[in-house]
């Protein structure tokens, strides 16, 4: 079937305003979705980052003396904990909430675990077989991260994580900062305690506030994953 240049145009003309018109309509479809998404997060102390940070790669140790990097994070979800081995109260109380919270994946079989990676804020105490013996205590599938403090700070920048050693400054709420007590050595450490979530590609897509609690990890992870 032939047409002529003037039909044409105007069939093109046609298709394009319907085409415009799928893309915004289709858009506002997305910002409902992304919205309603928001909404059930920040119900559990979530926030959901529109446009995910990216996570720059890094140099650390696991608790096995293995390195581990940026790609060891990529194909798989993670939950980035900030904490250290001789805390007396947050840390232990968001890993045992984090234990339990892997046991209620594996209940309700949601497949692989998200990858629990505790990073410790306290380098020149934690090496690698502290970090192994007190991840023992609430899951040995966890990870553990310890390095260089420099490296390590890198690694925080990436999740808005801040810590320092002997401060004496008050805790902020907007920060959201836990002080916490070095027992060997004698002074405090003050570290965020929220918990960063990290997608398989590597981004950092959400950070869930403290108090942490088991259920609502699994319903966050449930969300963010599309389970």
């Amino acid at each position: 079937m032939n047409f002529s240049s003037s039909t044409k145009l105007a069939i093109l003309s046609f298709g394009g305003v319907y085409l415009a018109l799928a893309i915004i309509f289709g858009s506002v479809f997305v910002l409902r979705s992304e919205q309603k998404v928001i909404e059930q997060l920040d119900e559990v102390g979530t926030t959901f980052f529109r446009e995910p940070f990216t996570v720059n790669d890094f140099e650390l140790t696991d608790q096995y003396s293995n390195p581990f990097t940026l790609e060891n994070m990529k194909d798989r979800w993670n939950i980035v904990f900030f904490g250290f081995t001789s805390c007396p109260d947050i840390c232990p109380l968001t890993m045992a909430e984090l234990g339990r919270f892997a046991g209620l994946w594996s209940e309700e079989d949601l497949g692989p675990l998200p990858q629990v990676i505790m990073t410790t804020v306290n380098p020149v105490v934690d090496g690698s077989e502290e970090m192994k013996d007190y991840l023992s205590k609430y899951n040995s599938d966890f990870l553990g991260l310890t390095g260089k403090p420099e490296m390590l700070e890198k690694f925080a920048d990436n999740f808005f994580v801040g810590f320092s050693e002997n401060s004496s400054d008050t805790e902020s709420e907007a920060e959201q900062l836990h002080v916490g007590h070095n027992w060997r050595k004698g002074g405090p450490i003050d570290h965020s305690s929220h918990l960063s979530i990290v997608d398989p590609e590597g981004n950092f897509v959400a950070a869930m506030r403290p108090p942490h609690r088991s259920r609502d990890l699994v319903k966050v992870l449930k969300i963010v994953t599309g389970k």
